[in-house]
């Protein structure tokens, strides 16, 4: 396990769930529902601001960060 994409991939997952966690309580939905990317919008025009907007885009990015290593690591490895 000393490979630094997995390494990289485990922090970015732990990230992901305490982000989602915290956004758990704001929107209309509940649970980690952010992670799945279903409260997120980012080009629409919501109520959102602040702390909150920044953890969704955050959140995005992440998980993107995340789905682009993870093709890396499978078509190195």
């Amino acid at each position: 396990m000393d490979n630094p994409i997995i390494i990289a991939l485990i922090i970015i997952a732990i990230v992901a769930i305490v982000i989602g966690l915290m956004l758990s309580g704001s929107g209309s939905t509940t649970g980690l529902t952010a992670i799945s990317g279903q409260d997120l919008e980012l080009f629409k025009k919501t109520k959102d601001r602040g702390l909150v907007k920044v953890l969704q885009m955050v959140m995005f990015f992440l998980l993107i960060t995340a789905l682009l290593l993870s093709m890396v690591y499978v078509f190195i490895y």
